[in-house]
């Protein structure tokens, strides 16, 4: 063992068997010890709160640092809501209900309390998508997990091994597979039955860089009468200490992803129309292919400026064939995007007086934010999964383009991504091959990042919106996904007015107090 390894012990469910927990887990420490941490990510509570009452009055005491998750079952819910500062008893630490928790000696753990649920409820034992985005955006550029820690399954675990034929593995939840496909942790532990997987790769072999192995590991509940395997010990030394070359040393046994499908599952019904402005109860499909401009007609899509589809309160100005629109689910209220006025797919498509508005557009927007807001301006455009093409436009305040190229380089390298740096003199085109789908950040400076969307890597959609709401730059983590900001209509009208105001000294195609956007 080196300076730095930790020694680790988790066990399963406690369900208020705390007499056995304390007798197990203490002389496990004399005799193997000293362990650093306890981790419980299963239920803790039993049947009856007495032995719950004990542990926290003292009766009941643990000789190394327990880390346990929160309630599972609504009726425990309060025992957790009044704990201060996370301290339940001495050596007992309530985690919370989601984040990620840092040792001294840097070992990262995430985790996320309780039972999925579908949001409309807010039952406090209950996650929902907002915690699982906030908990993926405080991931942030971190060099790695360590460890995540889950009351429940996820979804597809067990595809790619082979199962005893008497093993029924628990319903598993999607919304856990994507979260542990995207932390990519070395441990994942959740409650259960007993079961220890294969080791899952995280990357695709020959298409993508080698990255490490994460470990599936279920534990059963404490003192179970099937005599089932619920503590386990382990030494980790976290990834801040090791090199690249051990840390992506590939265990022999180790399996292709699970979570592939999942994924594939969830890219099909995820909202690809992202921070778009129109209805979004409504479906439509996508027409074209990629890197052909789409033929549709203006009647039928949600921006032409003439479909009666258009939600043309959201307009601020419009140019020859550009218009400036609010973005619907802006990360802020001065989060606005440039639209074609007809249908063009992206960028590689604009004809040059399209450019031309667009640099118009650009160059006032660059010009207002740095004089009214003293802030930076970041462009970005992704072509990949959309028919009309929309540049979001994003102030940022205080930060370098050094600063911000750094951050967007941070996580191009978390999603193992392509990406080409194109100074403001050169054409960012010559650098997207025919028919491929991109994205694009622009700068204050008009240098560029390309970003190349491969069929081998699954590009996120929010990537752009996940960059600048990270805590590096904009700190809003719980704006990460459009759906979580979204406001009503008249909330739009107020900012969109309130926009138009602050850029009528700057509006390039502005033509007089009494024009009509309509």
């Amino acid at each position: 063992m080196t300076d730095q390894t930790v020694k680790i012990l988790v066990v399963g469910s406690v369900k208020g068997n705390f007499k056995q927990l304390c007798t197990r887990v203490n002389n496990v420490n004399r005799k193997s010890g000293p362990f650093q941490l306890l981790l419980i990510p299963g239920q803790v509570i039993g049947s009856s709160v007495e032995t719950w009452l004990s542990l926290r009055d003292g009766t009941y005491k643990l000789d190394v640092p327990t880390y346990i998750l929160g309630a599972t079952e609504e009726a425990h819910s309060a025992y957790f809501s009044h704990i201060a500062d996370g301290c339940v008893t001495e050596n007992v630490t309530y985690l919370g209900r989601r984040g990620i928790y840092t040792t001294t000696g840097g070992l990262s753990i995430a985790y996320i309390s309780g039972v999925f649920g579908d949001g409309k409820a807010n039952k406090p034992h209950c996650f929902t998508e907002s915690d699982l985005n906030i908990l993926h955006a405080q991931s942030g550029i971190m060099t790695g997990i360590d460890i995540l820690v889950t009351n429940q399954w996820p979804a597809d675990v067990m595809r790619y091994v082979k199962a005893p034929a008497e093993f029924k593995p628990p319903t598993g939840v999607r919304e856990l597979s994507h979260l542990a496909n995207t932390l990519k942790p070395r441990y994942h532990f959740v409650s259960g039955p007993f079961y220890e997987r294969l080791p899952y790769r995280n990357h695709k072999i020959l298409h993508e860089r080698a990255q490490h192995c994460t470990r599936f590991i279920s534990l059963a509940n404490v003192g179970n009468k099937e005599k089932e395997k619920w503590l386990y010990a382990f030494n980790c030394v976290p990834s801040k200490h090791l090199s690249d070359e051990v840390l992506r040393k590939q265990p022999h046994e180790s399996t292709e992803n699970p979570y592939i499908e999942v994924e594939k599952e969830k890219e099909k019904e995820e909202d690809v129309k992202g921070q778009h402005f129109y209805n979004t109860g409504e479906k439509r499909k996508m027409e074209g292919t990629v890197g052909e401009p789409q033929k549709k007609k203006d009647s039928s899509c949600w921006f032409c400026l003439k479909s009666p589809n258009v939600e043309k309160h959201l307009v601020i100005s419009i140019g020859s064939t550009m218009y400036l629109a609010l973005t619907k689910g802006a990360l802020r209220n001065d989060h606005v995007m440039i639209v074609p006025t007809n249908h063009v797919k992206c960028q590689q498509f604009l004809e040059s007086n399209q450019q031309q508005d667009v640099q118009t557009f650009k160059a006032a927007l660059r010009t207002m934010n740095r004089t009214k807001k003293k802030s930076t301006t970041v462009f970005f455009e992704r072509s990949l999964s959309t028919s009309h093409m929309q540049i979001q436009c994003v102030p940022v305040a205080r930060y370098s383009v050094s600063d911000i190229k750094d951050v967007f380089y941070t996580f191009s390298d978390k999603y193992n991504m392509e990406v080409q740096e194109v100074p403001a003199d050169e054409d960012w085109k010559e650098v997207v091959p025919p028919g491929s789908d991109y994205f694009l950040a622009e700068f204050e400076n008009q240098d560029k990042l390309v970003f190349l969307c491969s069929q081998k890597v699954r590009f996120p959609l929010q990537f752009g919106r996940e960059v600048l709401a990270s805590e590096e730059l904009l700190n809003m983590p719980r704006r990460v996904s459009w759906k979580e900001c979204r406001i009503s209509k008249e909330q739009e009208i107020h900012d969109v007015n309130k926009f138009r105001d602050e850029f009528a000294d700057f509006d390039p195609f502005k033509v007089g107090e009494d024009s009509d956007s309509d």
